[in-house]
């Protein structure tokens, strides 16, 4: 193993650690999106839903909490900064993509543990066939967790103080559902719609979703791949302007 991936594992199981030392944390990120999904859609409990209602009953909510999860990640790396840690811990490995990375990697294994628990209370709940909604799941946690930490890595770019940081983070969250919602409201799902997957991660994740229930995921993946690449380009050159000081010191 090359020393760069040494340090990712390592600094990917302290940021492990850390999560599993604050068992509030902890139950916060997995147990209370499954709560809220059950206060949103409660009046839909015991009732058989098909796969195609689980597009538009539960999708929304799978995607923000996707989309939020990461953001949250990228957050952390932001209030590390503005806290002084991260030029420190700079000097420390070859590369700072390591703590990105990391981030990265817990929040994937993070995400993957709830959407497998959600999988496992929607198929008792609504009625739902567990197997082939987990394996969807998962599906799109893989194709979509990158292009989605590339929409939210600009947040390190720019030299924000850490009693505001906060504040921007639930400001971005609020006009992403917002926007989120009315294009859910103007537009339906199309294989080939590509600016709408680059504005919207919600509609990336819920169009991702439903190209795997009809079987067209194959012809979405030319604008899957143009979306992959512009992420990643969004996310290099947010990451080349990336600050490693705290506003005070910058």
């Amino acid at each position: 193993m090359t020393k760069y991936g040494v340090q990712v594992y390592l600094y990917t199981r302290y940021f492990f650690q850390v999560m599993l030392d604050n068992l509030g944390v902890l139950l916060y990120t997995i147990v209370l999106p499954l709560f809220f999904l059950v206060l949103n859609i409660h009046q839909a409990l015991f009732k058989p839903l098909t796969m195609t209602q689980v597009v538009w009953h539960i999708m929304p909510f799978i995607a923000w909490m996707i989309f939020s999860n990461f953001l949250v990640a990228v957050s952390d790396i932001a209030m590390l900064r503005e806290q002084g840690y991260l030029k420190q811990y700079a000097t420390l490995v070859v590369n700072p993509t390591v703590f990105i990375v990391s981030k990265f990697l817990v929040s994937v294994a993070v995400l993957l543990v709830t959407l497998t628990l959600m999988g496992i209370g929607c198929s008792v709940l609504f009625q739902l066939p567990l197997w082939g909604l987990v394996w969807r799941l998962w599906v799109v946690l893989l194709l979509t967790s990158g292009p989605i930490m590339g929409y939210c890595l600009p947040l390190l770019s720019f030299a924000i103080r850490f009693k505001t940081l906060n504040a921007v983070v639930n400001v971005v969250t609020l006009v992403v559902m917002i926007g989120s919602a009315a294009i859910e409201n103007q537009f339906q799902f199309a294989v080939n719609t590509i600016w709408l997957n680059l504005i919207s991660p919600m509609y990336l994740v819920m169009n991702v979703f439903n190209g795997l229930l009809n079987g067209h995921l194959v012809a979405a993946l030319p604008a899957y791949l143009v979306t992959l690449v512009v992420m990643f380009a969004i996310g290099m050159v947010s990451y080349r302007h990336c600050q490693l000081l705290p506003v005070e010191g910058i």
